[in-house]
């Protein structure tokens, strides 16, 4: 895949989420789609849109998530500007979060948008290729997509896409735990964001951003969809949750949309 390709591409395969909560604050996120396929017990395939981000930004369960996405043209191009609003009570929406609960992951079933005239693209396993960390180093390129601090083209509903680094030994767990640090300017907002990186003239996804590191007596973490508090630094350094875990995720939802299915069929079936 091409770099200009790329970066033109992923352009549409993320949404600002917004959560809009009746007991705390409402607050805002990035999410990316990804096309799952759902192997059922005839031998077919199910697809299931799914939207991914992190469990802090889906938030208050009580909620009501809301997605901006334009609309698709006649010959399959973004209506810029014209846009389609989702509406997803999280109570009422097939709701998955990563089975660890130190893992900040979830996603939530959205191909109802897939009958729809939105544009959007989506990630599928070609940029889901195990990273091969010896090829991939310290200081290397990495880019990203999202809405930091609601940042975003407004007019023609459009994320930023911005670089930064590797700042962590990528081949070794941050903290023991599965992340990398990289060096970007990483604000409230950006969680969710899907990073990417470049290795053997192709790129990977190598995480999704959960915290920006702060300057505040000692460092410590915040979570990437509150608000900024005023007298803390944020130092321009995020923490990426490690793709193995963005597959563990797809993994646990696939197997639990199937379990879904085959319990409805059960159900489905009369009586003799």
């Amino acid at each position: 895949m091409a770099n200009q390709y790329f970066e033109h591409y992923i352009a549409y395969i993320t949404a600002k989420i917004d959560i809009e909560s009746p007991d705390a604050a409402n607050s805002i996120g990035t999410g990316f789609f990804y096309l799952a396929q759902v192997p059922l017990n005839d031998g077919t395939n199910r697809t299931k849109m799914l939207l991914i981000s992190n469990k802090h930004v889906f938030g208050d369960q009580k909620g009501r998530l809301k997605i901006n996405l334009n609309r698709r043209k006649e010959d399959d191009t973004p209506d810029f500007g014209n846009i389609i609003t989702f509406h997803l009570p999280i109570l009422e929406t097939p709701y998955f979060a990563h089975p660890n609960p130190e893992v900040d992951l979830a996603c939530v079933d959205v191909s109802r948008i897939t009958h729809t005239d939105a544009f959007y693209k989506y990630l599928n396993d070609d940029l889901l290729t195990p990273i091969d960390y010896q090829k991939v180093a310290s200081g290397s390129d990495v880019i990203f997509v999202g809405y930091p601090e609601n940042r975003y083209d407004v007019v023609n509903n459009l994320p930023l896409i911005r670089r930064g680094s590797i700042a962590s030994m990528p081949n070794v767990d941050f903290n023991g735990r599965g992340q990398i640090v990289i060096d970007a300017q990483v604000f409230p907002g950006s969680s969710g964001s899907p990073v990417f990186v470049a290795w053997d003239n192709k790129y990977s996804l190598l995480g999704v951003v959960s915290q920006t590191m702060i300057r505040h007596s000692q460092l410590q973490t915040l979570p990437t969809n509150t608000p900024p508090v005023g007298i803390q630094q944020i130092l321009g350094l995020g923490i990426v949750v490690k793709q193995k875990h963005v597959r563990e995720l797809i993994d646990y939802t696939i197997n639990e949309c199937i379990q879904i299915v085959s319990l409805y069929e059960h159900l489905q079936v009369p009586n003799k």
